[in-house]
């Protein structure tokens, strides 16, 4: 018995001495290097500048007989200077609008400006002929996701677009013709969820 409890201990004292103990009084530096030891290897994506979506004000209203009739736009995790929100938000929308026209079976719609469309408070429901979509920062460019209502099922796209966000702007452009293809092959498919 005494050998088996002597084996026991001292395993287990190796284990601690193997994986060692952490210093509650090791400093951030000691916490860092844990952290990078730890994430080698690892790409992180940068954190969004705040964890609440932005809602842009710019919407796209389509024109009637069109299988939806409105685009909204949330950005969940872009990364975004408070400066630089509303000009991104307007190109993206403007890009947008473009993108949808350049096509044999073009899809018309017109950009406009609306404060209500950017309170949360007005996104608590699903409406219905209402495309719904999310923008966030990939590692080498922008990903977005396409909803046609609230639902995990009502997300008919999630994808990554690589570009050179070097020029916000000019980057813009590739994912507004990413959006805008999409879109028109969830139109030609009649498809706007997750399993169709």
């Amino acid at each position: 018995m005494r050998a088996s409890s002597l084996l026991v201990v001292s395993a287990l004292v190796c284990g601690v001495l193997a994986c060692g103990v952490s210093n509650p009084e090791s400093g951030p530096t000691d916490r860092v290097a844990d952290r990078e030891i730890a994430s080698r290897g690892v790409v992180i994506p940068p954190a969004p500048e705040s964890p609440d979506p932005v809602y842009s004000p710019f919407l796209l209203r389509l024109e009637q007989g069109q299988p939806f009739g409105l685009i909204s736009f949330k950005d969940v995790g872009m990364s975004l200077a408070p400066n630089e929100r509303e000009l991104v938000y307007e190109s993206l929308a403007e890009g947008l609008a473009m993108a949808l026209r350049e096509d044999a079976a073009p899809l018309s719609s017109t950009v406009h400006h609306d404060h209500e469309i950017a309170d949360p408070a007005n996104h608590v429901h699903c409406e219905g002929r209402h495309i719904y979509v999310d923008l966030w920062s990939e590692a080498e460019g922008w990903g977005y996701s396409l909803w046609s209502g609230c639902g995990e099922d009502d997300q008919f796209a999630h994808r990554a677009v690589r570009t050179n966000r070097g020029d916000r702007l000019a980057s813009l452009d590739p994912l507004a013709a990413d959006i805008a293809s999409t879109l028109r092959d969830a139109v030609r498919t009649n498809c706007f969820t997750r399993h169709c």
